[in-house]
């Protein structure tokens, strides 16, 4: 498989622009990982913007992922999944995507590392690293002690999640983490493509290379 990205940009649902320009706009900015993040759509609706942004992605040499739902990501043909607390399990989801599909988990807690048993996720994401008005009602806020032990206990590429600005970059490193995940950072900002490029940047010099 080809190296996980150090960065991945979470579509917004309350950003101004739609969910296609703001894949757009980022990979421009040169992400290469772009999760839909897109709640309360009908199913057609869903698969149908999973498609758009697919293809965008696809035009900048970018993998997308789908956030929720196994069945949307292989319908739209995108990259893999990112499963959260209240979705299907992994082992319920692997079977449904293709053989070398991306499958990624959420961990709030260590609680939550019982659902790595089994469907062999590819990563974690992590957090929340700090408070976020980007995902209402998220769960407790980290410390860098209790972050740092539950990307330990994951023994998986972690992606922290959160709040995360390009200036908390070598902090995550500093936990073991294999990169960051951003959402307002680039969908709520001036310049979108700008703001991608900062983070870009700001990634492969913490982590100490380009990817």
């Amino acid at each position: 498989m080809t190296p996980l990205p150090r960065l991945q940009f979470l579509t917004l649902g309350a950003s101004p622009l739609p969910h296609a320009v703001q894949a757009r706009l980022a990979c421009q900015g040169g992400v290469r990982w772009v999760q839909l993040r897109a709640k309360g759509l009908a199913v057609p609706d869903w698969i149908s913007l999973a498609r758009e942004v697919a293809a965008v992605c696809r035009e900048h040499g970018a993998w997308l992922t789908v956030n929720d739902s196994p069945e949307v990501a292989a319908a739209a043909g995108a990259r893999g999944v990112h499963l959260g607390r209240a979705d299907p399990l992994p082992a319920r989801a692997r079977p449904l995507l293709a053989p070398d599909a991306l499958l990624g988990v959420t961990l709030n807690e260590p609680a939550d590392l019982d659902r790595l048993a089994d469907g062999r996720p590819d990563y974690v994401g992590v957090g929340p690293f700090r408070a976020t008005a980007s995902k209402p009602g998220h769960a407790p806020v980290h410390s860098p002690q209790s972050l740092g032990a539950l990307i330990r206990a994951a023994a998986l590429p972690a992606y922290v999640i959160g709040g995360v600005s390009a200036a908390d970059l070598p902090a995550i490193r500093a936990l073991g983490a294999r990169g960051a995940a951003v959402s307002a950072a680039i969908a709520l900002a001036p310049d979108p493509a700008e703001a991608a490029r900062g983070l870009v940047s700001a990634a492969a010099a913490a982590w100490g290379d380009l990817s």
